[in-house]
């Protein structure tokens, strides 16, 4: 992705783009612990040959989908332009709003992923949105979601958001991702992290056939669920 400044063509290099990948993995690690356990569960489970990554951000997930077809979709302009310069063609990046029906990218997929990111819609819309991912699997398809899931809850608030608020800074000195986002819409999180049995109970609610929790390290989990018919 590249902008025109001053009659000049500033692009935003893979390297670069890499680099805040990197450091994005970095800042996210408070607000998911063990995230790369949990990442590397939800890559062994997205067997098939179409990939789905859902609010994909700058690709953390898809740069692990190595054998399939990865669409990474997110609603943010700046992680969708990091995530085209880092992965290049190895994806494809659609811009689509996660927050209502309608998202739905014309297409089934063999599996559907989601990390640290649907924890920012309340239950009423998580509930639908399940309902939405079953409809866009294949039968036999897989969805993946990992994110905090505790027993209990949490007794202090997650640190971290000064690491966030300097990796947007960071990334905003860039001009290609400046202007990309000057089309970005404000929002605010749920922050909806209800126990793992909230989200096996809601999967076979929407349709799913077989869920089970994946795999679980203090309080991050992954749950899986198949589409069966």
């Amino acid at each position: 992705m590249s902008f025109k400044l001053g009659g000049v063509t500033t692009q935003l290099s893979s390297a670069d783009a890499e680099r805040l990948r990197r450091r994005w993995d970095a800042r996210q690690e408070p607000f998911l612990p063990h995230r790369d356990e949990a990442f590397a569960v939800l890559a062994d489970a997205a067997v098939g040959r179409r990939a789905l990554d859902l609010a994909g951000g700058p690709g953390s997930i898809a740069s692990r989908l190595v054998n399939a077809e990865v669409t990474v979709l997110d609603v943010d302009p700046v992680l969708l332009a990091i995530a085209r310069a880092a992965l290049g063609d190895r994806v494809a990046v659609v811009s689509a709003d996660l927050g209502a029906p309608g998202w739905g990218v014309g297409r089934e997929f063999d599996a559907v992923v989601a990390g640290t990111a649907l924890h920012c819609f309340g239950p009423d819309r998580l509930r639908a949105l399940y309902g939405e991912i079953h409809d866009v699997l294949a039968p036999g398809g897989v969805f993946a979601n990992a994110d905090r899931m505790p027993d209990a809850p949490p007794t202090a608030p997650v640190d971290g958001l000064a690491g966030w608020h300097e990796w947007w800074a960071e990334a905003l000195t860039h001009p290609t991702l400046a202007a990309a986002a000057r089309d970005r819409a404000d929002g605010e999180s749920a922050d909806f992290y209800p126990p793992a049995s909230w989200h096996v109970d809601a999967l076979r609610a929407a349709g799913f056939g077989e869920v089970a929790v994946r795999w679980r390290r203090d309080d991050t989990a992954v749950v899986v669920a198949r589409r069966t018919s």
